[in-house]
């Protein structure tokens, strides 16, 4: 028979296990930014500027190219990402915070642009091509695990960047169809 002692030890453990393995919650405040909390440390981060309202976010879940512009799709979807903000900058413009589970919509000019983030004190940048029309999908991918290679770009599967971006919430949609000076 299982004495009390072990028992408690047992949920005790159980309940710690639990607190660290749990996803970090999220919602949208009354200012209508997007926020997380750890489970853990109940630590909470917010973007740093208001998020598109539904309908917003329901017209570029469809992943549709606006005509006479590129579209980029930025996703944040690792399954290890850290509730830490990373501030993606596009054709040196101003940056927009992301945060786990966080996607980006925006219309460029035809043409090439430099998409950049800091990680560790190192900029991780690449460049998106397209023409007026087409529709590019990139990954903000990684996590802040000690073992694994840290956040970097990645454009290796646009599908699987979609399918991925289901759990996301759109907290960025801008139209940038002048060029920037780099």
């Amino acid at each position: 028979m299982i004495s009390r002692r072990r028992l408690l030890l047992g949920a005790g453990a159980a309940t710690v296990l639990t607190g660290c393995a749990s996803a970090p919650e999220t919602r949208a405040v009354d200012s209508r930014t997007y926020c997380m909390t750890t489970p853990r440390t109940r630590r909470t981060v917010c973007t740093p500027e208001p998020v598109p309202n539904a309908a917003t976010e329901a017209d570029a879940r469809r992943f549709e190219a606006a005509p006479g512009a590129l579209t980029v799709y930025v996703v944040r979807s690792a399954w290890a990402d850290a509730v830490r903000p990373l501030a993606v900058i596009v054709d040196g413009r101003s940056p927009i915070g992301t945060l786990p589970r966080s996607l980006i919509r925006l219309r460029l000019a035809p043409g090439t642009h430099r998409f950049a983030f800091e990680w560790n004190g190192q900029l991780q940048s690449v460049d998106v091509s397209g023409e007026a029309g087409d529709l590019r999908v990139i990954e903000l991918a990684g996590s802040s695990l000690p073992l694994d290679r840290g956040y970097h770009w990645s454009d290796a599967d646009p599908a699987g960047a979609k399918l991925r971006a289901r759990n996301t919430r759109l907290i960025a949609d801008a139209q940038w169809t002048t060029s920037a000076p780099r």
